[in-house]
């Protein structure tokens, strides 16, 4: 029940305006739970880009006196992808073009509530 619904809320997510997919991935391993958009490659995107933020774990004594990562965001010459933590060891991957009109702020309160179903599991 809990992971239908999750896979509801990615969805959702990925069917916001702007937004071209997006992935739940297991930070540790770069495994991908779901992937969800109108782009085929979201799972290689996701599996890739998830690599950034193991990068910053292993190196993360560096940056102590910033605080903890909250989020990063890679901006390409075509596309932006954007990650955030999302539930106990999780991440939210988001893939959107340059100039995509995404509204960030609902997408900070969906990827709470996905958040919250993660941590049901």
């Amino acid at each position: 029940m809990n992971a239908q619904r999750l896979r509801e809320a990615l969805d959702a997510i990925a069917a916001m305006p702007g937004m071209d997919g997006c992935a739940l991935v297991e930070i540790e391993a770069g495994m991908v739970w779901h992937a969800a958009g109108h782009i085929g490659d979201v799972q290689h995107f996701a599996e890739a880009a998830s690599d950034y933020w193991r990068l910053y774990g292993r190196l993360s004594h560096h940056f102590t006196g910033l605080g903890d990562l909250r989020a990063s965001v890679m901006i390409h010459t075509n596309g932006r992808i954007t990650m955030l933590p999302c539930g106990k060891g999780m991440l939210l991957v988001a893939l959107t073009r340059q100039d995509s009109p995404v509204e960030w702020s609902e997408w900070q309160i969906r990827a709470r509530q996905l958040a919250k179903l993660v941590d049901q599991l």
